[in-house]
C-alpha cells in the first residue's frame, strides 16, 4: 500500500481504501490471534523505518518501481520504545 508525503503542504496522502485494507489485515490477525494494529500506527512504524536507513530505502519514483523488496509484516508492539527488527535490504535488480 502506498502512501505520499507531500513536502510543500506537509501532509500524508492515503489512498481512499486505506483504513478498509487496514481493518481487513486486522480482521486476519485477530482470526490467527494477532493483536490488532492501529492505521496510524502503520505509518508511523514504516516511515520510522524508511527514515532510519535512508541509504537504502531514499528511493526515486523509478527506482522505487524497478526496486523488489521482501514484503515484511508489521509486528505490533507494546511497548513505545521497542522496535520490531528490521528485515534485510533486498539487493535492487537491474533490468535492462
Amino acid at each position: 500500500m502506498r502512501v505520499t508525503i507531500d513536502l510543500d503542504r506537509d501532509i500524508i496522502i492515503i489512498p481512499d481504501n486505506f483504513f478498509k485494507k487496514i481493518a481487513e489485515e486486522n480482521e486476519k490477525l485477530e482470526r490467527y490471534g494477532a493483536k490488532p494494529v492501529k492505521a496510524l500506527d502503520r505509518i508511523k512504524r514504516s516511515y520510522e523505518a524508511a527514515m532510519a536507513d535512508t541509504d537504502n530505502r531514499l528511493l526515486t519514483q523509478t527506482n522505487a518501481k524497478t526496486t523488489t523488496r521482501a514484503k515484511k509484516v508489521a509486528a505490533a508492539t507494546d511497548k513505545k520504545d521497542e522496535k520490531p527488527a528490521a528485515a534485510p535490504a533486498a539487493a535492487p535488480t537491474d533490468k535492462k
